[in-house]
């Protein structure tokens, strides 16, 4: 096989390799339970386990966990979606900024399918 033909296979796997190690460097779960996660003004206790609605009403998941930044900020959360009675879900990593605090539940203008497009979540 010609190098031409192997460098173009070799840089497409390391692009297809960046988002996991990239997830592992960006995030990290949040360790302290009594962390307040801003704008919302809750604990990441309490966070956990809140409900997610799309714009429409919609229920999309639950926050599993609370997700931080290299500095220790609250930056993201991972949110349980799909499967039935907790089997086959998956977690998908939600940024803050596309949440909002409504009526003690999480609300998203993103769909129930634009939030279970997001990128993976493994812990």
């Amino acid at each position: 096989m010609k190098l031409r033909h192997i460098l173009p296979a070799l840089a497409a796997m390391a692009v297809l390799a960046v988002p996991a190690t990239a997830q592992e460097a960006r995030y990290r779960e949040a360790d302290d339970e009594r962390l307040v996660v801003q704008p919302f003004n809750l604990t990441v206790d309490q966070v956990d386990d809140m409900k997610l609605h799309a714009r429409n009403g919609e229920e999309i998941g639950e926050v599993d966990e609370v997700l931080v930044d290299a500095t220790g900020r609250a930056v993201a959360v991972s949110v349980e979606v799909g499967g039935f009675l907790g089997i086959g879900d998956e977690e998908v990593v939600v940024p803050i900024e596309q949440l909002r605090l409504q009526d003690g539940r999480f609300v998203s203008d993103y769909s129930k399918a634009q939030i279970e497009a997001l990128p993976r979540w493994e812990d």
